[in-house]
Order: C-alpha cells, then sequence, then structure tokens
C-alpha cells in the first residue's frame, strides 16, 4: 500500500511538471481555439473606429469605410496569418511558465503573404483598437524593416502552425512547430527552442524591452 501511494504521489509530481512545461504552449493553443477569423476580420471596422492613430476627433462612416476598404483590399488574394501578441513575465523567467498573452480584444495581428510566401500586408493593432497597415513591417528603421520581412518569409517557408511576436523581445521572432515554440533571432538568422533562448540571453542587456 505504501509504495503504491508512493508511486501514485510520483506520478502526480510528473504530471505536474508536464503540465507547467506545457503551460505556454497550452495558453497559446486556447487563444486560437477561441479566434473565429472571419469574425475577427469583419470586426476591423470596429476597431477603426476605435483608433486614435488615424482618427482624432468622432469618425464618421466615410472615413471608417474609406480606411476599411483600403485595408481589405490589401488583404484580398493573400494567404493570412493571425499572429498572436505575447509578453515574458521577466519575474518568472527561472520557471517553465513565464509566457503573458494580450487578453484585449484585438491580440492578433495580420499577416498577408503570396503562394512564394512573400510577406505582403500586415495589419496591426493595439488593444481594443487599430495600430497601422500596409505592405511596409511596422518599425522605426527601414533596413531592420527588410531584414524582419526576410525572416518571417523564412518563417512562413517553415509552414509554423503559429506565429508570434513580442515588442518587448528585440530582434526576435516567435513560431510554434512540431508542438515546439521557437524564437527566431532576426539580426543573426538563429533560432532556439525559447526556454534555451531565455535561459541563453535573459541576463543580457537588451533582451528585453522594459515597458
Amino acid at each position: 500500500m505504501r509504495k503504491l501511494k508512493i508511486i501514485l504521489s510520483l506520478s502526480c509530481i510528473l504530471s505536474f511538471q508536464y503540465l507547467i512545461a506545457q503551460s505556454n504552449l497550452a495558453l497559446i493553443e486556447e487563444k486560437y481555439k477561441q479566434l473565429d477569423s472571419l469574425s475577427y476580420l469583419n470586426s476591423v471596422k470596429e476597431a477603426i473606429r476605435r483608433s486614435s492613430t488615424y482618427l482624432f476627433e468622432e469618425p464618421t462612416e466615410d472615413t471608417v469605410n474609406r480606411i476599411n476598404d483600403k485595408i481589405k483590399n490589401g488583404i484580398n488574394g493573400y494567404n493570412i496569418k493571425f499572429v498572436l501578441r505575447v509578453d515574458l513575465d521577466t519575474s518568472r523567467l527561472n520557471s517553465n511558465n513565464y509566457l503573458l498573452l494580450d487578453d484585449s480584444k484585438y491580440p492578433f495581428d495580420i499577416y498577408c503573404y503570396d503562394d512564394k510566401f512573400n510577406p505582403r500586408f500586415f495589419v496591426y493593432f493595439n488593444k481594443d483598437e487599430l495600430d497601422n497597415f500596409g505592405n511596409a513591417y511596422q518599425t522605426i528603421e527601414l533596413k531592420y524593416a527588410k531584414k524582419l520581412k526576410a525572416a518571417i518569409k523564412r518563417i512562413l517557408k517553415k509552414k509554423p502552425k503559429h506565429i508570434l511576436f513580442s515588442y518587448f523581445l528585440p530582434n526576435s521572432i516567435l513560431y510554434i512547430k512540431d508542438q515546439e515554440l521557437y524564437v527566431y533571432r532576426v539580426l543573426q538568422s538563429k533560432e532556439y527552442k525559447i526556454d534555451d533562448y531565455v535561459a541563453k540571453f535573459k541576463d543580457s542587456k537588451f533582451f528585453y524591452f522594459k515597458q
């Protein structure tokens, strides 16, 4: 009886450790299960109405429709990836449960690409509103924007299940393939499993942009 209790206790511990190890992926998968892609695309108009980037006063329906048509035309004809925005809880980097997911109304940005995996159009959100859109990757430096587009193409060619992005992890794009979460370092063209990436770079000066 005592041996059975010990075995059961060990099984519980191992199961708990497995759940913790899988928690980042489980959280991501749950978020994607909640995504209704058609409804999300159809709700872009509401994000435009809320936008402080493009609309500095009460928007007219004509203005909203004009911007919405630009986005629809930009997306039309391309493949779409819904890119989940994530962040890290830097106080939990020594655990296996440090990923934070965007819980806003629009947690997914939209990346559109052609049949040769070239990124063609982007739609970005910020919490509950439209942030930006267009055929250029959203970053201050043009050179880096080109490198990011090239990195996205390389990742798309791998046919990942999901792509993720964090504004607070410089020089990186995240993606999931074969039940593993990877971080691709843009400038170095190198990739790491996320736990290895965190362990290797968490103490470096530019690992994380503080909010």
